[in-house]
């Protein structure tokens, strides 16, 4: 980060700070349904009583609501898988016109054909007022097809992608278009990212993510839209990265096992350094490496997807390859870096006759906490307050998995969480609570609008 953006946050905290002591004491608010009994932060940063125009944008997202969970249901009737990229690109072209309503320039960014990923959505708006935004949300889901369309039972809707996280984009159009109405959104500068594969990641990485990062590089406060609760949001994410260790050892007459001529085998191997891992590295609640697939044999054939095993081997022979694929998740790239170390030299103290290996392969990276982040949750904590849905207090890191606002945290300050509740995600059991989606709308409108005219 350039030293003059580095300075004007330094000032953003000590200035924020002053004026948080300066505020009057809390108003008690009433605590929205399923608010967890976690204590908020002790300081909101910002007033805990609406504005007359940040009533009327509360008044306008209630008043949409019904056509807000229209617009859901055509999202979620769009089937669009990671790996669909007609259906990807079309749930991009519908939330495209909406975004294009609101005064945004929007365009589509390709992808080469061989990541079989169908792009990301991109729009901007340009002006000179507040904060560089950006506002971050994802067009794929884990499930699609017929059977996983819209369902909606009173308050409670089923399909594809309600709460993870079209639930969420849908929030942040609402958002924008109640900031819209109160002509809020004037001069304002805010870029919006809808990755089409923030479920499968395309490879190359830097390809995959090369617009994310662009977009990051030209803000200052990243607001991504993944799912929500009344009384969390995420300052801080862990990171993932993947490995592979092979185990090999000689083959031989399972008779002879353990003996000087024999050796151990790669199983046992394997089996050993899995173990010590447990044993030496297990218990910080940050750090989790966690063996996904082993397979073992005569014979060890992997797919191109690196997801199964073509595996022959026989009880009376010692097993010369053992195969095992894990994740490792982590808060800072520190942390990843000591822990591979250590890894690598549990992998390195063989067993008699075996010998082994361990690569690692980067995917997300870590968003460590950092005291900026914590002031914008405050900041956030005052507007729920303000809207009558009570405190909130930061998502343990631990609690989340990867997302694409991790890509963005060495560029800016971020937080995640700020979408709908839901129940099931990455299952065809998912749902959403719609009153959480009122509930998310509001909270960013108000938000966005109090961050872009420097209330606090």
């Amino acid at each position: 980060m350039p030293d003059i953006r580095h300075s004007r946050q330094l000032l953003l905290i000590a200035a924020t700070a002053t004026l948080a002591a300066c505020q009057p004491a809390v108003v008690a608010t009433p605590a929205p349904v399923n608010a967890s009994a976690a204590a908020a932060p002790a300081s909101p940063i910002g007033p805990t009583s609406l504005a007359p125009v940040e009533a009327g944008l509360r008044d306008y997202v209630r008043t949409h609501h019904e056509a807000d969970i229209a617009l859901l249901e055509r999202a979620v009737n769009l089937s669009s898988g990671s790996q669909n990229v007609v259906g990807v690109r079309r749930v991009g072209d519908l939330f495209a016109s909406e975004l294009t309503a609101l005064g945004f320039t929007v365009r589509w960014a390709e992808m080469p054909a061989g990541m079989r990923r169908a792009g990301h959505l991109v729009a901007e708006r340009t002006g000179t007022k507040g904060p560089r935004l950006l506002l971050i949300g994802h067009l794929d889901t884990v499930f699609e097809g017929e059977g996983q369309r819209f369902v909606r039972q009173d308050t409670i809707a089923n399909g594809a992608g309600t709460s993870d996280m079209k639930g969420g984009d849908v929030a942040m159009l609402s958002a924008l278009r109640a900031l819209n109405a109160a002509g809020a959104l004037e001069g304002s500068r805010i870029i919006v990212v809808m990755t089409g594969d923030e479920e499968s990641a395309g490879a190359p990485l830097d390809v995959a993510r090369r617009d994310l990062i662009d977009a990051a590089r030209r803000s200052d406060i990243a607001l991504a839209f993944e799912g929500g609760r009344a009384a969390r949001a995420s300052i801080s994410r862990r990171g993932s990265s993947s490995w592979t260790l092979t185990t090999t050892a000689r083959q031989g007459h399972s008779a002879g096992i353990f003996s000087a001529g024999a050796g151990n085998g790669s199983i046992y191997e394997a089996a050993r350094i899995l173990d010590a891992f447990r044993r030496e590295l297990s218990g910080n609640p940050t750090l989790t490496f966690n063996p996904g697939l082993i397979a073992g044999g005569t014979s060890v054939a992997r797919d191109t997807a690196g997801t199964a095993f073509a595996v022959a081997g026989k009880t009376n022979i010692i097993a010369p390859k053992t195969v095992v694929n894990g994740d490792l998740r982590f808060l800072r790239e520190s942390q990843k870096d000591s822990t591979r170390a250590r890894m690598r030299a549990i992998v390195a103290d063989h067993l008699p006759g075996s010998d082994a290996e361990i690569t690692f392969h980067d995917s997300y990276p870590a968003m460590p906490p950092t005291a900026e982040g914590g002031v914008l949750l405050s900041r956030f904590d005052a507007v729920s307050r303000s809207l009558g849905y009570g405190p909130v207090e930061g998502d343990p890191p631990e609690s989340r998995g990867a997302g694409d606002v991790s890509f963005v945290a060495p560029y800016l300050t971020g937080m995640d969480g700020l979408g709908v509740s839901g129940r099931g995600a990455h299952s065809p059991e998912e749902s959403v609570n719609l009153n959480s989606l009122r509930m998310a709308s509001e909270r960013a409108a108000v938000f966005m609008y109090r961050l872009i005219n420097g209330v606090r």
